[in-house]
């Protein structure tokens, strides 16, 4: 094993930084957005007199240069790739997947190819196999080793860690983002130890009293030269910690059990520097409070769950025809209940891994609605692809929060805002949607200009309206096989289904529900979208 050299002074991050280019525009009739996301008329500029003492004299951050990475109309894609390194990841431990997952993304901002790795989990055997057909990407199997070996002349290093300690994950991960490294610790070191000759092996176990000490270091040394664009929420085991590294992103891990790290947060987004639109990709579900912080600083924020192989995702471009599907808006009838099945997601890897089950298992004729994230247009087009093309006139697709991330956009500046709402109908429109959720409430897009306008829309009268939510089979079948339309009013539910909970099996179960009620109580229930719901709710 080399050497390790166990002085942080040593840790030199040599990269410099130029100003990213034009954003590309490969989109034809929509460049008036990008000319907006690239025009200086909306840009925040801050004067002296208006920056918080706290960031007088600070070094100013500019926009990164990530080699052969583009930036499309909001986020960076990939270096485009059709050979790829497959590699089983279904037996590993969990610190050789950190560190492969390092090297995900050190390999997604170079030409060369791409590596994928494949739990053995249904979602990325789905993937790997879409991506083979759809696109003729070849997975060549390959060792961890082999891998290491054949992208050697991108790593510069690497960067040990403890294994039991989180905020030494934190450190090591924005290091090797920085200096373009692996991470490793004692368990996965041997890995990478024969590529290392006359590379730096940095080791930075107990060199922390404290957490607060390891994120002074990180902020001192990784914030000056990470993203303007990208901000990241997550901790050791995350899968999509390829992506954040690609995109270089900082990476936090807060659990706010000490005081400081709210000041040091505020401190962080609070920056001037950063761009107008910027995001945060985290993977859990943040407070309310903690969602108005990042919206009144001007970030959206995006829940990637436990997203995985995101920069092979990125890298495949999207080439579909985003056409709606036609909705009819009948009439509705007196004494009968209209009830509309919500399929209701929480993060992207919701969307990766169970979404399309729906689709899968599906065989009632009843309208069901699926909550999509447009976003995945950009960061993973070919899922974004898959459900255009398996999307039916009896299915329908709903943006999850906004189309571009989680923001409370009455909390933004104006220009910010309206930034945001522009990009919001840019995804919408790319991926023919046009039911949009805001993490609370679903609205059409055009009820939700409204409200954000401050109009208010008038309710239709006589109307008895619900939002139902379900956690189990057992309670969705007792509920809509006992209830019973009121005399002379039509009835309207809106069903909420968690696609935590109604996967796989769960839903081959409310499937036959469904396919009963349409035979059994045709006279008495009728499924339609949540559009058609929308109109008279």
């Amino acid at each position: 094993m080399k050497r390790i050299v166990s002085v942080l002074a040593s840790i030199c991050l040599l990269i410099s930084f130029t100003s990213c280019a034009e954003p590309s525009n490969s989109f034809g009739e929509d460049s008036d957005l990008s000319e907006l996301i690239s025009s200086d008329e909306l840009s925040s500029e801050v004067t002296s007199s208006e920056i918080d003492e706290r960031y007088e004299g600070m070094v100013s951050r500019s926009d990164v240069s990530l080699n052969k990475m583009t930036i499309e109309n909001v986020f960076y894609s990939t270096a485009e790739v059709s050979d790829i390194c497959l590699i089983d990841v279904s037996e590993l431990d969990a610190d050789t997947v950190e560190t492969l997952r390092s090297l995900q993304g050190l390999v997604a901002r170079n030409l060369g190819g791409a590596i994928y790795l494949n739990s053995g989990s249904a979602s990325d055997e789905f993937w790997l196999e879409y991506c083979s057909t759809e696109y003729g990407f070849y997975f060549k199997r390959t060792t961890p080793a082999d891998a290491i070996k054949r992208f050697s002349k991108y790593i510069k290093g690497a960067i040990v860690y403890s294994d039991n300690t989180p905020y030494e994950y934190t450190v090591a991960h924005n290091v090797a983002i920085q200096s373009e490294y692996l991470v490793v610790t004692e368990n996965s070191v041997s890995l990478v130890d024969s590529v290392l000759a006359n590379k730096p092996l940095i080791d930075i176990r107990n060199q922390f009293n404290t957490k607060r000490e390891a994120y002074d270091y990180i902020f001192e040394n990784c914030l000056p030269e990470s993203s303007i664009r990208f901000l990241g929420f997550a901790g050791k085991g995350t899968a999509f910690a390829d992506y954040l590294y690609a995109i270089k992103a900082l990476v936090i891990d807060f659990d706010f059990s000490e005081e400081w790290e709210t000041e040091m947060l505020s401190y962080l987004i609070g920056r001037p520097d950063w761009y107008e639109i910027s995001y945060v990709f985290t993977d859990r579900n943040l407070s309310t409070a903690l969602v108005n912080n990042f919206s009144t600083n001007g970030f959206g924020i995006i829940n990637a769950g436990n997203f995985t192989n995101t920069t092979l995702l990125a890298s495949a471009s999207i080439g579909y025809n985003s056409n709606k599907i036609k909705y009819e808006d009948k009439k509705l009838n007196k004494n009968m209940i209209y009830a509309s099945i919500h399929y209701n997601v929480e993060s992207l890897s919701d969307v990766q891994r169970t979404a399309y089950t729906v689709w899968s298992h599906k065989s009632a004729s009843s309208a069901i609605s699926v909550e999509f994230y447009p976003v995945l247009y950009e960061i993973a087009p070919p899922i974004a692809k898959w459900f255009r093309q398996n999307c039916t006139t009896n299915d329908m697709l709903v943006s999850a929060d906004l189309g571009c991330g989680m923001a409370n956009l009455s909390l933004m500046e104006p220009s910010t805002a309206y930034k945001f709402r522009k990009i919001n109908e840019y995804f919408l429109k790319m991926c023919g949607i046009d039911v949009i959720s805001d993490g609370q409430k679903i609205y059409t897009l055009n009820s939700f200009n409204d409200m954000m306008d401050g109009l208010v829309t008038p309710e239709t009268e006589s109307n008895i309206t619900a939002s139902i939510s379900f956690t189990d089979v057992e309670g969705f079948e007792n509920w809509i096989s006992k209830v019973e339309p009121i005399s002379n009013a039509p009835m309207y539910f809106l069903i909420d289904l968690s696609a935590s909970n109604f996967t796989g099996y769960e839903f081959v179960q409310v499937d036959k529900i469904l396919t009963g009620l349409l035979k059994d109580k045709k006279d008495v229930i009728k499924f339609v979208h949540v559009k058609n719901i929308l109109q008279y709710m």
